[in-house]
């Protein structure tokens, strides 16, 4: 049977030393929709992300994902489970080129980040993706360019393709249009609505 949320909490909490961050929060997230917590700083929504991706350890409730209890689970086992999540700044390396980002996150994903002796069809198979990642998000032309020299907006649109590149089926993004001009926020709105095509996407969004 079919379970009919990818997503759910149940009566949620998280006290920070008697202070109530999150009180009762239940969620159900449709699969192959696109979500959005919404509200004003101080809210909690960050918290409620940093729970879903145990970031945080709820105090109190459940978190299931696809029907299976996975609060007692750490933030990488929940990862590897199909829920990657960005956040609220820009969460590449500076002195990486774009294309050498993605492969860290490709590498990571595959499980052989500490695999320094590979063939020349294993990097030529990875550099390849790298590329089809990069052309997903429209910086196809800056694979070679280093992250600290990109504008802020490409830099939020490679961490999309970093965490495209984990094929997750949840995607989490913490404010993807923080601090960007409308110019920036018309561009990532676009990658997120192409991003969700076949995966369900969960954002937090500052009113």
């Amino acid at each position: 049977m079919t379970e009919p949320y990818v997503l759910e909490t149940r009566n949620l909490v998280k006290e920070f030393k008697g202070f109530v961050a999150v009180n009762d929060v239940n969620l159900k997230i449709q699969k192959g929709h696109i979500h959005a917590l919404i509200g004003p700083n101080g809210a909690g929504k960050t918290t409620v992300f940093n729970l879903l991706t145990k970031f945080l350890i709820p105090t109190r409730g459940q978190i299931l994902y696809r029907g299976e209890d996975i609060t007692p689970l750490k933030s990488a086992a929940i990862a590897r489970k199909g829920m990657v999540r960005s956040f609220q700044i820009s969460a590449v390396f500076p002195h990486m080129t774009a294309l050498e980002n993605i492969r860290v996150a490709l590498q990571t994903f595959e499980g052989n980040s500490f695999s320094f002796w590979k063939s020349g069809n294993c990097l030529n198979k990875l550099n390849e993706r790298c590329m089809e990642l990069l052309a997903a998000v429209g910086l196809a032309e800056f694979a070679n360019t280093t992250t600290v020299e990109l504008a802020y907006g490409r830099k939020r649109a490679l961490e999309l393709a970093t965490t495209l590149a984990m094929e997750p089926e949840i995607l989490l993004l913490d404010e993807p249009t923080q601090g960007m001009g409308s110019e920036d926020v018309d561009r990532v709105v676009e990658l997120v609505q192409t991003a969700a095509q076949g995966r369900t996407v969960l954002m937090v969004e500052h009113t």
